[in-house]
């Protein structure tokens, strides 16, 4: 078969919707082996799938073997064809359960990590009264980092996600919700006197950088400390601090959730480096949110709304 073939893919059916289906979850799991649970098919029976989905489209979906699993070109824009026909579907079940006023279906979500000790965020909270309106969906949540969070959405893979990426994605909406304060911390040194932004080259502090972050590599430059570690995630940065010797960013609020357990503390003097991150809700602006994403969204606005106007 040759995905370049001029051929048109003809009418679809029933039964192609539903090799679709089949497709995207092999795609989505990232294998045939990989989407056996999901799908509750042996491999040799998803794989006929495909290949009868191939000879219908008349071209190759994808590469799987000894190699791994790789889509082609056409299978990626197969792919993006397989959700949105997903998504039209949806959305004409959500309108029939809502003339009967039942909501189900599901709902795919994505925030940042450490929402959860943040007391801004409201998430769960909003979850909590969403499961009430809700309860026949099916909630699924995933804990990205921004740009994995940001390209699930653009592609699809998210209805809804909550972080602190800055906006400036054209395909993007971003509702601002809350913020998150970041201060320059260390852990405290025993018999020491406190950490100060002065001392730490003396002291032979390592700087803790996190993976595309421009601003902990700013922070590299602007202390000129000879060390530095690398840091993937949060939970990272913290325990490298923890470890000691470190000294990195992270949010106050899970600084302080932590202090019980480590000797985390606030770098003296270092007032002028702290910053904020502004948390949004971010959703895809050409993609009819189904009506329980729709609920969702009703629910975090009008609680932070609330948490604002209480705060003035």
């Amino acid at each position: 078969m040759d995905q370049r073939t001029s051929t048109a893919v003809p009418p679809l059916t029933e039964s192609d919707l539903r090799l679709l289906r089949i497709f995207r979850s092999v795609a989505e799991a990232g294998g045939l082996t990989a989407a056996e649970s999901a799908l509750g098919m042996e491999r040799s029976t998803i794989s006929r799938h495909l290949q009868s989905l191939e000879i219908r489209l008349g071209a190759r979906l994808c590469f799987r073997g000894p190699a791994g699993f790789e889509l082609t070109e056409f299978g990626q824009r197969a792919l993006h064809a397989a959700i949105s026909a997903s998504d039209a579907l949806d959305v004409i079940r959500h309108e029939l359960n809502l003339a009967r006023n039942v909501l189900t279906g599901d709902l795919h979500l994505a925030i940042a990590d450490n929402c959860l000790s943040n007391p801004q965020s409201l998430f769960a909270q909003v979850l909590a009264k969403f499961r009430v309106l809700a309860p026949d969906v099916r909630v699924h949540l995933s804990i990205k980092l921004p740009n994995e969070l940001l390209t699930g959405i653009a592609e699809r893979h998210f209805h809804l996600g909550i972080t602190g990426a800055a906006p400036g994605h054209e395909r993007l909406e971003f509702r601002s919700i809350f913020h998150e304060e970041f201060r320059l911390y260390a852990a405290a040194r025993a018999d020491a006197p406190p950490v100060r932004l002065g001392e730490l080259a003396r002291a032979g502090y390592a700087v803790v950088m996190r993976t595309n972050d421009q601003r902990t590599q700013m922070l590299a430059r602007r202390l000129r400390l000879q060390r530095s570690a690398v840091a993937f995630g949060l939970e990272a940065v913290a325990t490298l601090l923890a470890a000691g010797g470190f000294v990195g960013y992270l949010p106050c609020h899970y600084a302080k959730a932590l202090s019980h357990m480590y000797k985390l503390v606030e770098v003296g003097d270092a007032e002028a480096l702290a910053y904020d991150t502004i948390f949004s809700l971010v959703s895809l602006r050409d993609r009819p949110l189904p009506p329980s994403a729709q609920v969702l969204v009703r629910l975090l606005m009008d609680a932070h709304a609330a948490q604002e106007g209480a705060a003035i």
